[in-house]
């Protein structure tokens, strides 16, 4: 029991630090954007210091630090040098780096002399160029290396993994992670169902719980990575695990040489310098993460500002016609299971209103003031929910979250349908792929509930920001249809 308290007691610390998850893909971008800066601005320093800005032939300078910088930039990319594995071993990257460089280079002095212009540019220039830019995108490496290893080592930047099955299995695994010389890698628990059969540690670190301690504790604090490490011949037993973890918004990976027809379309990859088998993967990570922040602060921000006029009046209106505050507050499951509490526009009397949507609104509902009426009818009582973007509760494009009582043909959501929960591995949105497709309002029956999660499920599994766009394009036409 002392040491089951000691490993929640550092899951809790851990998550108090507030370390921001290690993004393999955003950090290889960095690199990528840190080598174009190296091109173009090595390139452009020593022309001006020592061709002079002024020369005749500028024009080719600049065409050759754009063109250079864009094939450097390709080229890397597709020898692999912008994956992470590969930046955080630095020494093992010098000589492709120079052997690549050396080609772009001997290219472009080919090049230059078939068009007959290698004459129009120093070769004093071109020399310093390629030296100095070979030798700082080296140096780059070694610096994002050492920032990145000590930002992990300081506990500012993690990569946190939960471990489900305490056999041998995971015992490798742990022993394993425990080798291997990367400390942003960290084991914030084990988990596994057969605890009273397999003692309370595995190689030193405690089982704190099963699979659903698991899940309530991925919800509490963030994880990364949750690695499945049970014997090959488990076969029912790791489906149903895998199918139970869908709800968490974490990659999910199979780690045992686990061979079924369920499991062939899925892809293989090498995590922790170990082969592991995706069953599911992090919706909306990395840079496509960034992106989706992007859209949402700005977009909220500009809708904001532009409809303050309008709010105000809205504000107005409602205090006019009835007792009570101007804005609804009601809580809702938000991202991992998370509860937020989602602003609207009041549209009830507020001596008839339903804190958890126990009972559904219908057309024509008596408990629905008029300026209320107006509001729903134009979905404008939704508008306040652009404040829950800011606070990065929700995105302006994403599953719409639902009151926690809400009933479908007399049943809870979550029990009406089995992947429900599936739906909170993203922020909920203000608008969603079910709503611009025709699901929306009432959702009194399971056909009705149905299609809006697999509506909700498809736009997970299918989101790009061209989709994004899409959807919000496509609300304007849509939102008056079927809302009151």
């Amino acid at each position: 029991m002392e040491r089951e308290a000691e490993s929640q007691a550092r899951g809790k610390t851990a998550s108090q630090q507030h370390n921001t998850a290690l993004s393999q893909s955003i950090i290889g971008g960095i690199v990528a954007c840190l080598d174009a800066v190296i091109v173009v601005g090595v390139g452009l320093l020593i022309y001006v210091t020592y061709v002079g800005w002024a020369s005749e032939h500028s024009s080719i300078y600049l065409a050759a630090f754009t063109i250079t910088a864009l094939l450097i930039l390709q080229t890397f990319y597709q020898v692999g040098l912008y994956k992470f594995n590969r930046i955080i071993r630095p020494a093992a990257q010098i000589g492709k780096i120079v052997t690549t460089l050396t080609v772009i280079f001997l290219a472009l002095v080919t090049f230059t002399f078939a068009l007959k212009i290698s004459a129009e540019l120093s070769r004093v220039w071109a020399f310093s160029w390629f030296l100095s830019s070979t030798m700082l995108m080296i140096l780059i490496r070694f610096g994002v290396f050492f920032l990145v290893q000590g930002w992990a080592q300081k506990g500012k930047l993690t990569r946190n993994i939960l471990l489900f099955g305490g056999g041998k299995e995971g015992e490798r695994i742990l022993e394993f992670l425990s080798d291997n010389p990367e400390p942003w890698n960290r084991v914030m628990g084990v988990f596994d169902d057969r605890r009273s059969r397999l003692g309370p540690d595995v190689a030193g670190h405690p089982i704190i719980g099963n699979l659903d301690d698991l899940i309530q504790f991925a919800r509490k604090n963030r994880s990364d990575d949750v690695l499945v490490a049970l014997p090959w011949i488990a076969r029912q037993r790791i489906e149903e695990i895998s199918r139970r973890l869908q709800v968490l918004p974490t990659n999910v990976h199979l780690c045992a040489d686990f061979v079924s027809s369920g499991f062939l379309h899925r892809r293989v990859r090498h995590h922790y310098g170990v082969p592991v088998l995706n069953i599911a993967d992090k919706p909306v990570a990395g840079w496509n993460a960034v992106v989706k922040m992007f859209i949402d602060f700005g977009l909220s921000s500009v809708t904001l500002a532009l409809t303050a006029p309008l709010m105000l009046i809205i504000a107005l209106a409602i205090k006019l016609e009835s007792r009570g505050p101007v804005f609804f507050q009601q809580n809702r499951y938000g991202f991992n299971n998370q509860l937020i509490k989602v602003l609207k526009f009041r549209t009830m009397y507020v001596d008839q209103q339903d804190d958890d949507a126990e009972r559904l609104t219908s057309r024509g509902d008596p408990r629905v003031t008029r300026v209320g009426a107006i509001l729903r009818g134009s979905s404008l009582d939704e508008l306040p929910q652009l404040i829950n973007v800011l606070r990065g509760e929700m995105s302006i494009v994403g599953p719409r979250p639902h009151a926690l009582k809400a009933k479908a043909a007399g049943q809870l959501y979550e029990e009406a349908v089995a992947q429900y929960a599936v739906r909170h591995k993203v922020k909920p949105g203000i608008t969603g792929w079910a709503q611009v497709n025709g699901w929306r309002g009432e959702t009194d029956t399971h056909e009705k509930l149905m299609k809006r999660v697999e509506h909700d499920l498809y736009y997970i599994e299918h989101w790009s920001f061209l989709l994004d766009v899409r959807i919000i394009l496509k609300t304007p036409l849509v939102f008056l249809k079927n809302a009151y």
